[in-house]
């Protein structure tokens, strides 16, 4: 029987929602379609239909990512990728992602990203695993911070914390790359604004501003408490649920205040960069332990040329780089001159110095990932000496990549 992919309808809404739920397992049938239906933009939401019923979906939502520099470039974010168990192994996912990426060269944009929920399956696609996070667990009855910061932190009410959280992100987002622009509706949910009716009544959460000693806002956070006695001892977890800050200051300010709450013994931090500052802000690094460090955000490149020289480099240099895209949405050959203050990528018919496929482009275009590792694993060809040593030095970034937005 032939099955149809196309994009969705308004009337058609419910029905996909109620296949991405039958997709992932979860048997809400379109329970928390109305609460998503402003965010599903039809003509980026697709559906493959056996007759009438939609048995495989995929959507995307326009965004930007930011670069390694400050930089941003347009970009696809893909998600709700499913297919029901009663049509799997037909190719339903596989011409969805292309037609979206399809879409998304023709609306112009430089890199599609997604999330993935296994690491075979984006990979044949072109995407690349670009960023990580880790869980951060601290005893809070051992651990300290070497020196007390300078500031203030108060508690205030939700309404407050909703304004002010949107324009502190945007302040961090600036200098962090890795991360999305958020739509206004992801953070009316975050703070229970707006619910998703299966996912049931937020906790109530506490929200803390951090100010610098003049009174600016250097931070903020959001987070719950799970509260617990044993042996009549106070044993309860904290549980960060989003905190941003401006810079090391809001960060010693905000850590502080969680390792210094009463009643709490350990701090849970399930989502944080890789190169967090808190265990060198402690007096013993150790008692800040890390684990659960995953693949996060994957980056498809669509638009070498856009993408490399909108961002900046670590180091002044010049590559010619021969990127391999077996789907034919880029690749080719690209003159490379970049450094810290700005790049220019330009097509060329110059010796190549690396070939490189655009997956493993996709893996290191944030600096997460050095370009020698990816070399030694053998995924990166080096046709000139030195030529990786000198790739390595131009996309490393200042900080480790991280996307704390789940979509």
């Amino acid at each position: 029987m032939h099955l149809e992919i196309r994009t969705i309808s308004e009337s058609e809404v419910g029905p996909f929602w109620a296949a991405m739920a039958t997709g992932f397992l979860n048997p809400i049938g379109d329970k928390d379609a109305e609460a998503r239906r402003d965010g599903t933009h039809l003509d980026r939401t697709y559906g493959a239909f056996d007759g009438s019923r939609i048995v495989s979906t995929l959507r995307s939502f326009p965004t930007d990512l930011t670069l390694p520099g400050g930089t941003t470039v347009a970009a696809s974010a893909v998600t709700a990728v499913t297919t029901t168990a009663t049509h799997r192994r037909r190719g339903l996912a596989t011409r969805m992602v292309h037609q979206d990426l399809a879409a998304s060269v023709e609306r112009g944009e430089p890199v599609s990203v997604l999330i993935a929920a296994e690491w075979p399956i984006y990979g044949r696609f072109g995407y690349g695993a670009a960023t990580e996070h880790q869980i951060l667990t601290v005893d809070t009855r051992t651990a300290r911070l070497r020196d007390r910061p300078q500031g203030t932190v108060e508690f205030v009410d939700r309404d407050f914390a909703r304004d002010l959280m949107p324009t502190l992100y945007e302040r961090h987002r600036q200098v962090s790359p890795g991360e999305i622009r958020r739509p206004e509706r992801f953070w009316n949910v975050d703070y229970g604004l707006k619910r998703i009716p299966s996912w049931g009544e937020p906790k109530p959460a506490f929200h803390v501003v951090a100010r610098d000693p003049a009174g600016e806002v250097v931070g903020a956070a959001r987070y719950v408490v799970e509260g617990r006695w044993t042996d009549r001892q106070p044993d309860g977890t904290v549980e960060p649920q989003a905190m941003f800050t401006t810079g090391p200051l809001g960060d010693a300010l905000l850590w502080d205040h969680l390792i210094s709450l009463d009643m709490i013994n350990t701090i849970k931090a399930i989502d944080r960069p890789v190169d967090d500052v808190l265990p060198w802000l402690l007096f013993d690094a150790r008692h800040a332990k890390a684990s659960g460090r995953f693949d996060f955000l994957w980056v498809r490149v669509l638009d070498v040329a856009a993408l490399l020289g909108a961002r900046r480099y670590g180091a002044e240099g010049q590559l010619v780089l021969d990127v391999v895209d077996t789907d034919g949405y880029t690749g080719g050959r690209f003159a490379l001159d970049g450094g810290p203050d700005g790049a220019t990528c330009t097509p060329t018919t110059a010796t190549a110095d690396l070939t490189i496929g655009v997956s493993a482009l996709g893996a290191v275009c944030l600096g997460g990932h050095p370009v020698r590792t990816l070399a030694a694993a053998g995924l990166v060809d080096e046709h000139t000496p030195n030529a990786v040593a000198r790739a390595t030095r131009m996309f490393a970034g200042e900080r480790a990549p991280w996307c704390s937005t789940w979509f």
